[in-house]
Formats: C-alpha cells, structure tokens, sequence
C-alpha cells in the first residue's frame, strides 16, 4: 500500500507515529483476517513498524477490543472483530482521543467568562465533524483489499 503518511500537513500530521503504526498493524491483521495469526515479527517487517513499538501498541488494541492474541508457539496476533466493522476513527480514537479539535489549543471557544461564541467555533466544529465522517466511513476490509489489488498489481522480479 502506497505510505499515506509521507505528505506534509493534512490529517498525517495531525496523528502521532503510534496511532499511525496502530493503523498499520490494523491493516496487516485485516489482511490476514481468516487466515490464522498473525506474530508481531510478520506485523512490523511486512508493515515496517519497530517491533519495539509494535508489541505496546497491540496491547493497547486489544485493552480496546480491536484485536485478541494467542499466546504460545503457534500463538500471534488476529482481528477481534471483523474488519469491515472497524473503521480508520476506531482506532484514531484509541491512540489520540476524540477525533481533532482544530479550535484554540487553550480548550476555550469562548470568550473570556463565555459571555459570546468565538466567532470560528462552529468552523472548527464543522471541520472536526467533517473529518470525523469520513474517518468512521473508511473500514479497514475495504483498506485491505485496496492493498492486495495494489500488491497484485505491481510485479516482484526478484530473483
């Protein structure tokens, strides 16, 4: 899949490199949802996430139900719901709270003693709804059959 993550500004600047290898690691179980465990060694080197990393953040997945593991020899890592039921907002969720909030950092839309809206709040509100939409509209089986067409499509020459 093509790295969403390397353009500047816009919603990949905005999500910290946890929730983006949460993300990922998401992805790479989608693809392999009924097809068996997946070890977090398979997760980081096929998505290119520090395995260091890798092993807090499933934790976290699993603390908010998003994935469920097996342990022992032939245990790994694998979906706990189904993929088309987990959207991309999920999981933003999960690692940076409430989906954006593009007004003033200080927490207040108001003025001083909330006398008289600010006058961008129902901007920002907007744009944090709008965002919202189309986060929680993205699940992660569709995300992972783009990613197989897109693998399908390009040739390993390799010998």
């Amino acid at each position: 899949m093509a790295d969403i993550y390397s353009g500047e500004g816009g919603i990949e600047a905005m999500i910290s490199n946890r929730c983006y290898y949460a993300l990922k690691a998401v992805l790479e179980l989608a693809k392999k949802e009924g097809s068996g465990l997946a070890t977090i060694s398979q997760i980081a080197e096929a998505q290119h996430i520090p395995a260091r990393f890798l092993e807090a953040i499933l934790i976290q997945l699993k603390k908010g139900g998003f994935a469920s593991s097996v342990r022992g020899k032939e245990g790994g890592y694998a979906l706990a719901r189904p993929a088309k039921s987990i959207t991309v907002g999920d999981i933003v969720r999960v690692f940076e709270g409430p989906i954006c909030s593009l007004g003033p950092s200080d927490g207040g839309r108001r003025k001083r003693g909330g006398e008289t809206p600010e006058p961008f709040g129902d901007i920002w509100a907007k744009a944090d709804n709008a965002l919202s939409s189309v986060l929680d509209k993205i699940h992660f089986a569709e995300l992972a059959e783009k990613d197989r067409k897109a693998s399908e499509g390009h040739a390993n020459y390799v010998i």
